[in-house]
């Protein structure tokens, strides 16, 4: 036995050996001395223990964990790893209440990990069992990526030094994938170096262990990731069920109310002067506006919580946009726009859900109509270039002071603010669902004080002999 500063090694067992520091490395053969070592432990309850081991193998650190010893490390011993945790430690620190709280399993949490060495994943496998975690596990990166791409996880557990494709790279396919790119990722390495784990954190981790790593402390730290991702997931939809209940009550009064406005217009109750009839169509554009506000966050939590569903039938592109124009006039005359639409294609057949493309595009006219200057001329523009067709809409605002301008596109991103306006940043997510759904584009261009068009595509239905719908 050898005393080295504040803590101990021990490199064989004797019965009755007195600890006397709040540390103590056994550099023994675990096996050989299970049942020395483990009476060494219970002898010293307030002692923490290491193993110092020539070989880390799977087996001598889940042994160790079993009987108490709290982190196995790599021999010899470095004093730099025992020197840093002795100047955190904090002497008579109080026992951690709620340490032996046991862990309640996860009715549902789908984890994935990837590493080359099948002991490290034997390994992993042991920490989560009992945890109602189900894993995916991966030793070639390169199977992984697929299955990343086309099905949801709700963590990541990846090595860093893979052949053909590292940790990092693994990471970056992660954010970049539609359905796990907010799914939280873990770096499990014996990499130390502090250069891999500031790497490890810039590609987005939340988390970096580094091997050998004490089981107990693994187990924690993938179960509190996971809890924190099931209550926010909790909380996101409770919030969406909230904007659908609140929204699909306040439908009723409204469709009433533009019923009975309508009904004013039509002279129903007496005649109406000219006067009364401009401010009557003032409250019906406002009250349109409201209506629209509300079927985008239904549309936003259907499309969010659901599968889309579409009805998919052949149209005349032109006259949905013709109609579109018609149900919107409202909206940019109370600002003096008026509206010009440019097209020399007599028709422009497409195979769509004609309320979705409906809803693009009144969304396209709205926030243009919005953000356009009093007085100003919007542009709707249709063509056709190759097999699709391209519809835009172009205004002479004040631009998107983004510094990607497609950023417009994603969930509750809105200038509405900025331009004392109001707005969720509803409809342009909407409407990239939509699009997107349709086999088509949807993209934006803008620059500041020099106005925004908006651009979609859609696929020609041309030569499939369909007839077209007359209903319009």
């Amino acid at each position: 036995m050898q005393d080295i500063q504040k803590y101990q090694i021990i490199d064989k067992i004797f019965d009755g050996c007195k600890i006397e520091s709040q540390l103590c490395i056994l550099t023994t053969e675990l096996k050989t001395n299970i049942n020395s070592v483990k009476k060494l432990i219970q002898m010293n309850p307030q002692t923490r223990f290491w193993l110092s081991a020539k070989k880390l193998e799977r087996e001598e650190i889940l042994l160790a964990n079993s009987i108490g010893i709290k982190n196995v490390i790599p021999y010899p011993i470095d004093e730099a790893v025992v020197n840093t945790y002795l100047k955190a430690l904090k002497p008579d620190k109080a026992k951690s209440p709620g340490v032996n709280i046991p862990l309640q399993p996860f009715s549902e949490a789908r984890v994935m990990v990837v590493d080359d060495n099948i002991m490290n994943i034997q390994l992993i496998e042991e920490v989560v069992r009992g945890l109602g975690i189900t894993l995916e596990v991966y030793t070639q990166p390169v199977n992984a990526v697929e299955k990343i791409k086309n099905g949801k996880f709700d963590l990541f557990l990846l090595d860093i030094l893979m052949p053909e494709i590292s940790g990092f790279d693994l990471a970056d396919t992660i954010k970049n994938s539609e359905l796990n790119k907010n799914t939280p990722v873990v770096f499990i390495s014996a990499l130390s170096d502090y250069e891999y784990k500031i790497a490890g954190y810039n590609a987005g981790a939340c988390c970096y262990v580094e091997k050998p790593y004490d089981v107990e402390i693994l187990k924690h730290q993938i179960y509190n990731i996971l809890k924190q991702e099931e209550i926010k997931n909790k909380i996101n939809k409770a919030r969406d069920a909230f904007y659908a209940m609140v929204t699909h009550d306040l439908k009723t009064p409204i469709s009433a109310e533009i019923t009975a406005l309508q009904m004013l217009l039509k002279n129903n109750f007496g005649e109406l002067t000219e006067e009364q009839k401009e401010i009557i169509n003032d409250i019906l554009s406002s009250v349109k506006f409201m209506k629209t506000m509300t079927d985008n966050i239904l549309c936003s939590y259907s499309h969010t919580n659901t599968e889309p569903k579409f009805k998919m039938l052949p149209e005349d592109l032109k006259t949905v946009i013709e109609s579109s124009i018609q149900e919107t006039k409202y909206l940019p005359e109370e600002k003096e726009i008026s509206l010009e639409f440019l097209s020399d294609i007599p028709k422009a057949v497409v195979m769509i859900d004609i309320i979705e493309i409906k809803r693009v595009i009144n969304n396209l006219i709205s926030n243009a109509s919005e953000y356009a200057p009093f007085g100003s001329t919007i542009i709707l523009r249709l063509t056709k270039s190759g097999g699709e067709y391209t519809f835009s809409v172009t205004d002479s605002g004040s631009g998107i002071k983004l510094d990607n301008p497609n950023d417009i596109f994603n969930a509750n991103v809105t200038l509405a603010k900025e331009r004392k306006k109001i707005g969720f940043g509803l409809g342009l997510f909407i409407s990239k669902n939509i699009i997107t759904a349709h086999g088509g584009r949807i993209f934006a261009e803008s620059k500041e004080n020099h106005g925004t068009t908006i651009t979609f595509t859609l696929p020609a239905a041309e030569g499939k002999h369909i007839t077209v719908n007359q209903h319009l």
